[in-house]
């Protein structure tokens, strides 16, 4: 990441942290899509109707927050104009851009050629274009510098009468004065949907459902850098499952600026066990629904960086169905948890899941994980819950992602026995 990531988590929330409308309206000061989506949402911007969504006002205070530390800049340039300058460690590298007719760049280095420090993939994906990334790093690795000489020749003799057309996106990090490559996208149709567009599509869509329903919302926890964003919104209504299990929905959105992949919805359930007075819970997640005519689970709700704030608004007046339909479906299926005869033979599969995972971020707790497991004696349902949620407290703190894939493995266990 270039800049840090705001990591928040909330227990509860008070009326103070709603937002209103047009304080929402904030994050998209800068959006081509601002006029869009006032329209297609019916926003009456004089009016400060208020969005009843729990500590919604620290998700947009952090990422004006982050917008005052940045600016996003996306250019289209010719690759005959991308030049390999050095190579770095931790995959990354300096590339000179040459004819850079972008106003806001020009006035910082008053130049048309940037020297620009790669981020994320960038790197990757510019020398993967010639099918030499792992080769640059194999002569770095060992410091043959002549050969690195010879590469950066090659493409720039290679690259010289290349006109195949490109977009590079760009951060400038205002407290260093620094652009940084973030990422390579596509010419034909790609859409900036990025962070700030997906929070206020969700948000007012989730407002709306709030009104209808009488359901309380609340964000619980969020992630949020420069690139990518993490939202769980906790509903309040409980589904009863039987006199042992209750079940919550947690909605997950999960955006990547610098991906190519979909804005995503998707869930994840809290389970609540009861058993003598006693209750434990944990956090199960569906690989995602399953919709009548396929087995195959899919996310919740997506919407790809391609079309139109049209097609989105669209898609988006589907989420209260989705919702319903998705916590009905996953209610059917948590009865199975009631019905555990043997919880040595879930304890065991489980940790046979984790032993021969291959989820690189997972990687550094497979250990400690697999050992929690087998070294805890659980004789019952309960107990075993109790394991399942001293788990959780392995993962580090912002690792959402290492989390949510072990809720993965947790509910195929539980419910999939697969």
């Amino acid at each position: 990441m270039i800049l840090k990531n705001i990591n928040k988590r909330f227990k509860d929330y008070s009326s103070n942290t709603f937002i209103t409308q047009k304080q929402l309206l904030k994050i998209l000061e800068h959006s081509d899509f601002r006029e869009d989506l006032i329209k297609l949402f019916d926003i009456k911007e004089d009016e400060s109707k208020v969005l009843q969504i729990g500590n919604s006002k620290y998700l947009i205070e952090s990422l004006l927050e982050l917008d005052s530390l940045c600016d996003k800049i996306d250019i289209p340039i010719k690759m005959k104009n991308v030049y390999l300058e050095k190579l770095l460690e931790d995959e990354k590298a300096i590339f000179s851009i040459l004819g850079v007719e972008n106003k806001y760049i020009y006035n910082i280095i008053k130049s048309d050629k940037l020297k620009v420090e790669t981020a994320y993939s960038a790197k990757q994906d510019l020398l993967d274009y010639y099918n030499f990334s792992k080769f640059a790093n194999y002569c770095r690795d060992l410091e043959y510098e002549d050969l690195i000489k010879s590469i950066r020749d090659y493409l720039k003799e290679k690259n010289k009468d290349n006109n195949d057309e490109i977009n590079l996106r760009l951060l400038y990090e205002k407290e260093d004065k620094k652009f940084y490559l973030r990422a390579i996208t596509s010419t034909n149709g790609y859409k900036d949907f990025g962070i700030n567009f997906s929070v206020f599509v969700i948000l007012v869509a989730l407002g709306k459902y709030v009104e209808d329903t009488k359901n309380n919302i609340h964000i619980d926890r969020y992630v949020v850098n420069d690139s990518k964003i993490y939202v769980s919104f906790s509903l309040s209504n409980s589904r009863v499952i039987n006199d042992k299990l209750n079940l919550n929905f947690n909605l997950i959105l999960e955006n990547d600026e610098i991906k190519r992949d979909a804005v995503r919805l998707n869930g994840v359930f809290k389970v609540t066990y009861k058993e003598n007075n006693r209750l434990s819970e944990i956090f199960i997640k569906p690989k995602g629904m399953k919709k009548e005519k396929s087995e195959y689970p899919v996310d919740l709700l997506q919407y790809r960086h391609t079309g139109n704030p049209q097609k989105v608004y669209e898609s988006i007046q589907e989420l209260p169905k989705l919702i319903d339909f998705f916590i009905e479906q996953v209610s059917d299926d948590a009865k199975k948890i009631s019905e555990i005869k043997n919880v040595k033979d879930i304890r065991t599969h489980l940790a046979n899941k984790v032993k021969h995972s291959r989820k690189l971020e997972f990687q550094k707790y497979k250990e400690r994980i697999f050992r929690k497991l087998m070294e805890i004696t659980a004789d019952n349902t309960f107990n075993l819950f109790e394991v399942f949620r001293q788990v959780e407290e392995l993962f580090e703190n912002e690792d959402v992602i290492s989390r949510d894939y072990w809720r993965e493995k947790l509910y195929e266990s539980l419910i999939e026995k697969k």
